[in-house]
């Protein structure tokens, strides 16, 4: 093994003991001297803490009040005292082989500043679903199509930020984009690992995004006016303006496709009003497709008929497969809180 700088791996949880110690033990199994390994309890109210107890791992246990996700997280990362973190979800164990990748690429490359893994979507019970392939990272397509291209097992330098918090709450619901959009934003040298490495869990505990549509339309809205917003923010970055914001108010609008109290309609005629068309190539999940929006903007109508239609349709029209047609629109999306 390639010797390498020492990371820190940082699991926030709240009310996670069903996966934490599954979580952990993956974490710890691939620890090296001088690494650590931060579990912050965010006021959990079931048996997490006592489960990791009795699991008897090296981890650094750290209990706060319950505060929200973006507390807890920056709360880990302020105790590790480490340069390159990586945050593991508490219900997303990581594959053998991760930190060593992780390990290996920074010390091969000391000017690299974030890497991150392809990855698995799996089932609740851990049965595999989805083999998921990422894609080169982009910072232009990031902002510009509204595409969060790492995703879990991703490591960062803290630094780049130089003391600006990792997680912002005032974007609970896409804490993990609003942050590589900060990061990229200070051209940061980031890199794909071309491996499976990660895990991403679909469950019914994760959902709690259910019922917050008009709230997650908002946050993707408001997190890349607060990004234009930012007098640090590079010339050739700021250029790419109309082109975010059009693109973030077309995912706004695509949150109707599930939250029919979303201003979808809406949503869609300020995409369009701010960028007619888009520039290609645009890729593929994140293109605006008049289809989507029209479904999303007669909601709850169209989410009615096509559910009474869907026993008579061919399994890829049925109303599940349309949705997942749509990128970021999984039936249980990503976990938003600890």
């Amino acid at each position: 093994m390639t010797s390498g700088p020492r990371l820190a791996v940082v699991t926030p949880v709240f009310n996670g003991a069903d996966y934490i110690v599954e979580t952990a033990r993956s974490v710890t199994e691939q620890l090296r001297p001088g690494d650590r390994y931060v579990v912050v309890d965010d006021g959990s109210t079931d048996d997490t803490r006592a489960r990791l107890v009795a699991a008897d791992l090296p981890i650094e246990l750290v209990a706060q009040a319950n505060a929200g996700e973006a507390q807890a997280v920056n709360a880990g990362i302020a105790h590790a005292a480490c340069d390159i973190v990586g945050i593991v979800n508490a219900d997303d164990p990581i594959l053998p082989g991760l930190l060593d990748a992780v390990r290996a690429a920074f010390h091969d490359d000391p000017t690299l500043d974030a890497v991150y893994p392809d990855w698995l979507k799996i089932e609740a019970d851990g049965r595999q679903l989805a083999r998921i392939a990422t894609r080169e990272y982009d910072y232009d397509v990031l902002l510009g199509q509204h595409f969060c291209i790492p995703g879990p097992g991703a490591f960062f330098r803290v630094s780049v930020l130089a003391g600006e918090p990792v997680r912002d709450a005032r974007a609970s619901l896409i804490s993990d984009y609003d942050f590589w959009l900060r990061f990229g934003s200070r051209g940061a040298k980031v890199r794909r690992l071309p491996h499976v490495l990660a895990t991403w869990r679909l469950h019914a505990g994760g959902a709690t995004r259910r019922g917050q549509g008009p709230r997650l339309a908002l946050q993707k809205i408001e997190t890349i006016k607060r990004l234009l917003g930012r007098s640090d923010l590079p010339q050739h970055v700021r250029r790419l303006g109309p082109q975010a914001l059009s693109a973030a108010y077309y995912h706004a609008a695509l949150v109707g496709l599930r939250a029919p109290d979303t201003p979808a309609l809406r949503y869609a005629v300020q995409s369009y009003l701010l960028k007619w068309r888009w520039a290609e190539p645009v890729e593929a999940t994140q293109r605006r497709a008049a289809g989507h929006l029209a479904y999303a903007a007669a909601q709850p109508l169209s989410g009615w008929l096509h559910a009474l239609a869907s026993p008579l349709l061919p399994a890829r029209f049925n109303r599940q497969a349309v949705l997942d047609q749509t990128f970021g629109l999984d039936p249980i999306p990503r976990k938003e809180e600890t």
